[in-house]
Parts: C-alpha cells; structure tokens; sequence
C-alpha cells in the first residue's frame, strides 16, 4: 500500500486576502473552488501538476461556524500550511492501519458544487482528534470525479514537499504503516514545506 500526496491546505481567516497574497507571491490567481456545507469553509483551488493541487481554504461567513472546521481557522494570523490530504483508492485498508495505530477514522461522503454549475463527489477518511495532530493525515477517493488538478487554474507546479517533526521515528512509523510516501526529516519543530516553481519563481510555502 503505497498513498501520495493529493493536495496540501494553504489556510488562512480570510479568503479573498489569502488568495491575493498568493497571487502576489506567485503569479497565478487561484480560481474559486465551492463550499463545504457543514463544514464551515470554502475554497480556491491552484493545480500543481497532473494530479496535485494546492487548496486554499479559509471559514466561509455565510455559514455558522462553531464546531465546524472552519472555527479552527478563523483565528490564523496568516496563511500557512495547515493540513495535507493523502489518495488512495482502498480507504478501508488506510482505516485498519489507522486502527491498529490506536486512531479511529471515520469513513464519509463528501461532495460540492463547482463554479460551472456541475458536481464532484469523493469519500474522505478523517481521523479522530490524536497526539499526531496534522501528521496523521486526512484520505479522499475521489471516485469518479475528475480530479481538480485537472480543472483548477494552471501555471504553478509543485517541485517538492517535505515534513519535519522532533519523532520522527514515531511519525514515520504511522506513515509507513497507513503507506504515506512524503519525505521527512527529524527536526526541532513539527513542520510542512512546499516548494513551488511559478511564474515569479521559486516559492517557499511553509506550516
């Protein structure tokens, strides 16, 4: 079982000032993805190659957010790297390894409208709060819903992604066992990075 990265949260308070900062910092405007209703947040999407994609996302005010995940960005002082979100097409076997890592996952449905009027749909493995935190990560299928990478706003790819935490010897035991292949590095903080090539060159997005 071998699970890659399929988009990384980009997260801020504010969408709109989120999306213009990354346009500033990169060149390209990423296009309006939807909202997540019930979720407390919606979107703007940047394609970073054939099936990866950045996710900017930030609480979505027509929506209550108390016990939502978008009470959980409201507060963000900035934008950074907030969560990843790996594929896989055997969510049931990535729940049992999480499950034998002592973290249950709940198994859902998910889906949204796009900005064309059409619909996308995917299932999503999310686990239950654990002392992993942001490092054991969330898991879509996206059925058979064209991959966003396909559809959002090009320009940008991604040259490379790596995680840094002080276990990494714990961290890289989840991996392996729910079969995540991102680089990491033992390190004093725990950390995501994202380096990006983009028409303004080389950019450095960080958690």
């Amino acid at each position: 079982m071998v699970n890659s990265l399929d988009h990384f949260m980009w997260a801020f308070s504010d969408l709109d000032a989120a999306v213009a900062t990354f346009e500033r910092l990169s060149g390209v405007r990423p296009g309006t993805g939807g909202v997540h209703p019930g979720r407390g947040t919606r979107n703007a999407l940047a394609s970073l190659g054939p099936a990866i994609y950045l996710e900017v996302i930030a609480p979505d005010p027509a929506q209550p957010l108390e016990g939502t995940p978008g009470a959980t960005l409201r507060d963000l002082k900035q934008p950074g790297i907030h969560a990843i979100v790996a594929v896989s097409r055997d969510l049931a076997s990535v729940q049992k390894a999480y499950a034998a890592a002592g973290i249950p996952a709940d198994l859902q449905d998910g889906g949204r409208k796009t900005p064309e009027g059409g619909f996308i749909r995917w299932k999503i493995l999310i686990p239950k709060p654990n002392g992993f935190g942001a490092f054991a990560p969330l898991f879509i299928d996206w059925l058979d819903s064209v991959h966003p990478a396909k559809t959002s706003t090009p320009g940008c790819t991604l040259a490379r992604f790596e995680a840094g935490h002080p276990d990494s010897e714990a961290v890289g035991g989840l991996w392996r066992g729910i079969g995540l292949d991102i680089p990491l590095h033992r390190a004093d903080r725990p950390h995501f990075i994202a380096e990006l090539v983009t028409p303004r060159g080389p950019l450095r997005l960080t958690s």
